[in-house]
């Protein structure tokens, strides 16, 4: 009877399989870190992208910040000429108003029945003191004040008996309200220039409405009432 030992055989095979696994595992490691080396590198290159578009991104939100600085103050700049602007045109309304009412108390003051002491204005209130002959003086001016365009109300503040220079007068005290009033298109404009700069006008204005308030000495005032009151 022949008899064959197959442990070599077996042993050898069992080398072979234990080799080609660790063949597979090997190359599997190495497909592995392969891999790894090759996603690493990627993500690499996607961080450097990015940072790259971060820094940029950067740079475009300072040179974006700078303009809107811009952008702000030349917002800020229009609010302050819009308010300038605005002063500007509301103090040359006050000043065109006040020369136009001067020339409206001096034009409608009955300066032989009475003299005005004292005139304000204050915004759209203007206040009238003077002395006046009789009541009935006192409710023609204000009915020729109402009158005017400039002059929107009048209402008599207080009326009062004053002996002055030996006679009753009456001293009274007005309240009116003032503004411009609304402009109406003509229906054929033409254009017309006026002789003087508008500081001549005013000059002249103001000159008449100092007449108006008859500014005279005591002595004068007396010869006047004694005038009226014959």
């Amino acid at each position: 009877m022949i008899r064959i030992n197959l442990l070599p055989v077996r042993e050898i095979k069992r080398r072979v399989r234990a080799r080609q696994q660790i063949t597979f595992f090997a190359l599997s490691l190495i497909a592995l870190l392969v891999f790894l080396g090759l996603a690493g590198f990627l993500q690499a290159s996607k961080a450097n992208r990015l940072q790259q578009e971060l820094t940029k991104i950067k740079q475009e939100k300072q040179r974006y910040t700078k303009i809107l600085k811009e952008i702000k103050q030349l917002e800020e700049d229009k609010n302050l000429l819009e308010k300038q602007i605005d002063i500007i045109h509301k103090l040359k309304s006050e000043s065109s108003l006040t020369v136009h009412i001067l020339d409206e108390v001096a034009n409608r003051t009955p300066t032989k029945r009475m003299w005005l002491t004292s005139l304000s204005q204050k915004g759209n209130t203007l206040n009238l003191e003077g002395m006046a002959l009789d009541n009935q003086t006192i409710a023609g001016y204000m009915e020729s004040l109402k009158q005017s365009p400039y002059i929107k109300t009048v209402n008599l503040a207080s009326s009062s008996l004053k002996k002055y220079a030996g006679k009753d007068l009456k001293k009274f005290s007005l309240s009116c309200n003032i503004g411009v009033p609304e402009k109406k298109k003509p229906r054929n404009p033409a254009v017309t220039s006026g002789k003087g700069t508008v500081k001549q006008k005013a000059d002249k204005k103001l000159k008449n409405f100092a007449r108006s308030m008859h500014v005279t000495p005591r002595e004068d005032r007396e010869k006047f009432i004694s005038q009226q009151s014959k």
